[in-house]
């Protein structure tokens, strides 16, 4: 009975989390940090508009866009929901050719009859989809913990092409039922690399990945980092709508605006690793998504505002808001002088308004960005 309980619970949450984002203000009130990231105009490009390309590759991919279509949902009550919502997604994913993930599959592992509502394949057979899987249920103290045998199933369920583990230690930790076992994750998720045959993404959701971290995930060959960096969705945010409680509400509307803003979240990754990196957070235009890529981000991943459209089954809605991302995103190339993704990477940056705790504590990022080229 008691599992039964905690299985329409985690399917009752994830509806809950939905309808909050889709209703509330549920994004920080601080920024992502990229007003401080400052393109250098270029009045002679030398290039022609028309001849840019915006095709990246990642992971052994090759995509027309560099944006991906963040996890978002699955397996909840009343699953045609987030069938709906997948399946719209997919179709915006194919028809741009761009990679997109799925929410947390846990619900499907403990009820397996949820599997439907992260089946996307039959719309979007081409798409490069990615599972995911939460990081404290692989910790060493979790009952039941996972293993390579529900990443496989978390995979190969849906016909995944990878396997995000999604970092989520502030969201576990403001939810009155949230799962705060973290102890022996990295051991475990280094064992379960030397046998999984898929890429792993170890991804934040919204609290950002320091360099410490990141070099601890790149030591155990984690393939890519989902940065998912303060100033987009704060889940603590979430939480505070879900609390039952005046005690619960305080401490999740206390940490609403916990974290590493996205652009040094990207910049800490870049200049500590050499792995892939995906900026999600607060990824609300093509211009902010130029800079993540000119910061040292590979791809930009876009959430919350496909939501709405989404869950209407308006897969022109979605598209429509990803053409203007790339519409954008052009623009601003365009106006670099960067005729492709790798030329944008090494455009002149300005960086302005950090705090000089920050540069001189953390990393300088004045040269690193000088340097960055030389990498």
């Amino acid at each position: 009975m008691e599992a039964f309980e905690g299985d329409e619970l985690t399917i009752i949450r994830k509806f809950e989390h939905i309808e909050h984002c889709l209703k509330k203000q549920v994004e920080a009130h601080v920024s992502t940090q990229f007003e401080n990231i400052h393109f250098v105009h270029m009045s002679l490009p030398e290039i022609d508009k028309d001849e840019i390309d915006l095709s990246v590759e990642f992971l052994g991919r090759r995509f027309d866009y560099p944006i991906m279509i963040a996890g978002m949902t699955g397996g909840t009550k009343g699953s045609q929901l987030a069938g709906k919502i997948n399946k719209t997604l997919a179709k915006a994913a194919q028809e741009l050719n761009i990679p997109m993930g799925v929410g947390s599959q846990r619900a499907m592992i403990r009820k397996p009859e949820t599997w439907e509502s992260y089946y996307v394949r039959d719309v979007a057979p081409d798409v490069f989809l990615v599972g995911n899987l939460g990081a404290p249920q692989f910790a060493e103290t979790m009952p039941g913990r996972y293993g390579i045998e529900e990443a496989l199933k978390a995979v190969e369920t849906i016909q995944a092409d990878a396997l995000a583990i999604h970092l989520n230690p502030l969201q576990e930790s403001v939810q009155p039922e949230g799962d705060t076992q973290y102890k022996g994750v990295l051991k475990a998720l280094a064992e379960l690399k030397g046998e999984f045959p898929y890429p792993i993404i170890a991804k934040e959701t919204g609290a950002g990945v320091s360099m410490e971290v990141a070099v601890r995930l790149e030591s155990i060959g984690i393939d890519a980092i989902d940065v998912g960096g303060l100033g987009g969705t704060s889940w603590s945010g979430v939480e505070y709508y879900r609390a039952k409680d005046e005690r619960s509400r305080n401490l999740a509307l206390k940490f609403w605006d916990w974290g590493i803003p996205t652009a040094l979240s990207v910049a800490e990754v870049r200049y500590a690793t050499d792995l892939p990196i995906i900026a999600t957070g607060g990824m609300r235009d093509g211009i902010t998504m130029a800079k993540a890529i000119a910061l040292g981000a590979n791809l930009a991943g876009v959430a919350l505002p496909l939501l709405k459209p989404a869950v209407k089954g308006d897969v022109e809605g979605v598209v429509k808001i990803l053409l203007r991302y790339i519409d954008e995103l052009k623009n601003a190339m365009f106006l670099v002088g960067a005729k492709n993704v790798d030329e944008l990477r090494k455009v002149p940056l300005v960086v302005t308004g950090f705090t000089r705790e920050w540069l001189e504590q953390r990393i300088d990022l004045r040269e690193y960005l000088r340097n960055r080229c030389a990498r």
